[in-house]
């Protein structure tokens, strides 16, 4: 595998972690936080949610580099996934945290980097796809 192929399988995996963590705390140690406002227990599973499936997929980036000749649509895939978890998650973690309403502003900028991740592997898909195809004439 080539470096950068550990690096996301790294960043995967500790972003998975941190949010199992960042669930149990948010079930156990930010109860009154929730109980005082609702709408922040909502915006925090999803952040978790989130993180732990972008996390999971940056890990399946990471080894899918392993001998792929389109490392670099892989990379940038990678990189909208970390970008958008800065943008998404961390602007609600840091709003539940006390931080000002305003933060929750960039949180759609790190949705739509989400959203354009996976259309992005979606044409590395289709671009494989085709390539094999042609392959197989």
């Amino acid at each position: 595998m080539n470096p950068n192929s550990y690096l996301w399988v790294i960043i995967g995996s500790l972003s998975v972690a941190s949010a199992i963590l960042l669930g149990a705390y948010g079930a156990h140690g930010l109860e009154d936080t929730f109980a005082e406002t609702p709408r922040k227990e909502r915006a925090w599973s999803n952040a978790v949610d989130y993180q732990m499936f972008h996390g999971l997929a940056l890990v399946v980036i990471g080894f899918s580099q392993k001998d792929n000749k389109r490392r670099r649509i892989l990379s940038l895939t990678a990189w909208c996934q970390v970008i958008a978890w800065l943008l998404f998650c961390m602007s609600i973690y840091a709003w539940v945290f006390g931080g000002s309403i305003a933060l929750i502003k960039i949180t759609p900028f790190g949705g739509n980097l989400f959203f354009a991740s996976w259309v992005l592997l979606a044409v590395h898909g289709f671009i494989s796809l085709r390539e094999s195809a042609l392959n197989r004439k």
